[in-house]
């Protein structure tokens, strides 16, 4: 296999087919976004930009934008929005003819987070500069509620998103009993972010495929699924994996002396847990 075909085999083809990760691409990914995040730091930081509590809010809506964004791409790619009927068919017949949300390496993963990751960059470094510290995060709100909006009319699970959202709420509480105070700003939001994720995937899996006859979904990523069949077939352990990985790394980054090197990498578990766990519960709740 000469480096073209192996690159089409581990690369390209697993985003174009819809494959999935595999070892290979999930390793490479892991890289790029550490080298990213690494660079990244260091140029808010240049520009000296604090990564506190405010600084974290304001990432907030890029996540939720991502994930919405991402989830009209896998309603038209299943063929959910192209079912729908309904007053909202004709703003639907728009969007699919536009062919701007079409599946492809911008619109999936890991591409989305490429253009999502460039175009925060951009304007909250913009708004950090300008002294206009909301312009950015307004701007993405804006475009997730667009977004959502877009996606309303496909709501039809919406008990399992709730059940989903029960659960990641209920082990955060109980994680906050435990733990009320920290160094780190929002760290209940680092273990809710991992718990919302888990739980999607838990929700899914466990719950909604063993009830829903007519549709099943499948886990994509390489660990979660290896964990999946470790333990017969459940999703539970992952869940539970990833709840106390979380608060782990929160019991040790309150070690770290850099207040700002603790709040980046904090920051960056709640994007890790919180992007995939929205996108996962919407794509449930849509049925797409």
């Amino acid at each position: 296999m000469d480096f073209g075909e192996f690159f089409n085999e581990h690369y390209i083809k697993p985003i174009v087919m819809g494959e999935g990760y595999n070892p290979i691409n999930t390793v490479t990914y892991a890289i790029i976004a550490v080298i990213a995040a690494f660079l990244i730091y260091k140029l808010f930081r240049k520009a000296g930009v604090e990564f506190n509590k405010e600084f974290m809010i304001r990432i907030i809506p890029y996540i939720l934008l991502g994930s919405t964004v991402r989830v009209v791409t896998d309603s038209i790619a299943t063929g959910g929005m192209q079912r729908y009927e309904g007053l909202f068919r004709p703003v639907y017949d728009i969007i699919i003819a536009s062919h701007i949300y079409d599946y492809g390496f911008i619109t999936t993963s890991p591409g989305i987070y490429f253009v999502i990751g460039i175009f925060a960059i951009i304007t909250m470094y913009y708004s950090y500069k300008s002294g206009k510290h909301d312009f950015g995060p307004s701007l993405a709100m804006g475009l997730f509620i667009l977004h959502l909006i877009i996606l309303l009319p496909l709501f039809t699970n919406i008990v399992f998103g709730a059940l989903i959202l029960a659960l990641a709420g209920s082990i955060t509480a109980v994680y906050l009993v435990v733990k009320r105070k920290s160094t780190i700003p929002l760290h209940w939001l680092v273990v809710l972010a991992q718990a919302l994720d888990g739980s999607a995937t838990f929700i899914t899996i466990d719950v909604f495929n063993k009830s829903i006859a007519a549709m099943k979904y499948s886990e994509q990523h390489v660990l979660a699924n290896s964990i999946f069949d470790m333990f017969g077939g459940s999703m539970l352990p992952f869940l539970i994996l990833k709840v106390l990985l979380a608060a782990v790394i929160v019991h040790i980054l309150e070690n770290e002396k850099d207040q700002n090197e603790k709040n980046y990498i904090a920051l960056l578990i709640i994007i890790f847990g919180l992007a995939p766990g929205i996108r996962d519960m919407l794509r449930l709740v849509c049925g797409v």
